[in-house]
């Protein structure tokens, strides 16, 4: 579906380049989660001097930060949680349609978020919003964050519409993960055969070694 949408709008590709550095960089908020948790632990437990405001940090910084720039990324992956019960056995024309229509529903929730958080980063931007433990942590700049994880989630969902519109033959973000588990239990069963077949042989074996042993 992306490669026949992108030749199409040929913009599209710059959308899932913002998502991914969007990505990137909620990578590097978590990989600065992790090392601020470690040294605090080693901190609190070797030296009995916890790394100050790390409580702070990670619920204000950290978190919100690398779960809002990833939201456009997970939408170009399909990585959002699906529940494709009811649409899994229905045609293209039906995916295609519920997909149209859950853009849409997207577009318009996530341009909600979009200005009720702005509102709330210019509110805490104008207050010099600051951490009420963590004094030196000033707050407001990780809202404005938020703010740019919810465009990136516009925008792809965005691309997204377009994708599902534009495109010849559609086929559903999930249908590659349906594809790979039915492969993954294909393979499972070829394996088992084998172990089914001597399990067999062996039980049908028995019987003529007994009767062996009886006629002896």
């Amino acid at each position: 579906m992306t490669a026949d949408a992108v030749d199409r709008l040929p913009w599209l590709k710059w959308v899932d380049r913002f998502s991914l550095l969007l990505a990137v960089l909620g990578g590097v908020a978590t990989v600065l989660l992790v090392l601020t948790v470690v040294f605090d632990v080693i901190g609190r437990f070797f030296f009995n001097r916890p790394l100050p405001g790390t409580l702070d940090l990670t619920t204000f910084a950290f978190m919100p930060t690398l779960v809002s720039l990833g939201l456009g990324y997970a939408l170009l992956r399909g990585e959002h949680i699906r529940v494709n019960l009811l649409t899994a056995p229905t045609g293209s024309r039906v995916q295609r349609i519920i997909e149209i229509v859950g853009m849409l529903f997207t577009l318009g929730t996530t341009a909600l978020f979009i200005l009720f958080g702005a509102e709330k980063a210019v509110a805490a931007m104008n207050g010099k919003e600051k951490a009420v433990g963590t004094p030196w942590l000033e707050i407001w700049p990780f809202r404005w964050i938020i703010v740019v994880g919810l465009i990136g989630l516009i925008l792809q969902a965005l691309a997204q519409l377009l994708r599902a519109i534009t495109v010849k033959e559609f086929r559903a973000a999930d249908e590659d993960e349906v594809a790979v588990a039915l492969e993954a239990e294909t393979t499972i069963l070829e394996e088992l055969e084998p172990d089914l077949a001597r399990r067999e042989h062996s039980v049908g074996a028995e019987p003529e070694a007994t009767k062996r042993v009886e006629t002896r």
